[in-house]
């Protein structure tokens, strides 16, 4: 497969120029529990239960470029960082920022509430649909990542198994719902992108805590797959 040409760069990620007519790949929702996450992460009941001090907070070991391995003890000291993770809409658009990590491309255009020939900036004009378009996903190398909300409002992930590695397509791609009170914890190389939230939650501030490398990897659908991956908000009654 050819590098990707699209580039994450601090504009592209605020205010990408999307392609009209994409395709629309519909990611099935469940909810989340320990047996749906297997493979992906975890539910957990408070953001404190993972941490490096505990030793259960996953930090992949740093690189080697040949046959030397690291020293013992040595090439995951980073541990992790945290801060809140802010989300909300705007019309038809999905913004976040991430104030945990420290570099200025930590603002991102995270979704639409319509595709984006017919987005709208507004509220008047905005999508009365209960979903949120996926444009890109991404994943973190270095270590694991947790989200935990500071009200207690349900919100939604959508993720790809790490067993991808850069080959991920559509197809790999699960949505599931956390419900209000709960937070969820990616395993490291866990496909994902931010946490996504119905518009009546919006406002909303998440606790992040996060490998303090922060390598991080993306894929656009919809320059790479002439895609949006449209994932449902709340479960089906």
């Amino acid at each position: 497969m050819a590098t990707p040409e699209f580039v994450f760069s601090e504009e592209n990620f605020r205010k990408p120029d999307l392609p009209v007519d994409l395709d629309v790949v519909d990611v099935p929702l469940v909810a989340a529990t320990e047996e749906s996450l297997k493979g992906f992460g975890k539910i957990i009941s408070d953001p404190d239960e993972l941490t490096c001090e505990k030793k259960n907070f996953e930090i992949v070991k740093w690189p080697v470029q040949g046959r030397r391995q690291l020293d013992p003890g040595t090439g995951d000291e980073a541990g992790t960082t945290e801060g809140d993770f802010e989300v909300h809409w705007s019309g038809d658009f999905f913004h976040g920022k991430n104030l945990a990590i420290n570099t200025t491309n930590n603002v991102y255009l995270d979704g639409l509430g319509a595709p984006p020939e017919k987005a709208s900036k507004t509220e008047e004009g905005a999508s009365i649909e209960n979903c949120i378009y996926l444009w890109m996903s991404d994943y973190h190398p270095d270590g694991g990542q947790l989200f935990f909300p500071k009200n207690q409002i349900p919100f939604v992930v959508c993720l790809g198994p790490n067993t991808t590695g850069d080959d991920v397509t559509p197809a790999d791609m699960r949505a599931f719902y956390i419900p209000a009170g709960k937070g969820v914890y990616f395993h490291p190389g866990t496909w994902h992108n931010g946490v996504y939230i119905a518009k009546e939650h919006s406002p909303a501030t998440f606790l992040t805590r996060q490998g303090r490398v922060h390598a991080r990897v993306s894929a656009s659908w919809a320059e790479e797959f002439k895609c949006l991956l449209r994932v449902p908000l709340s479960l089906s009654k």
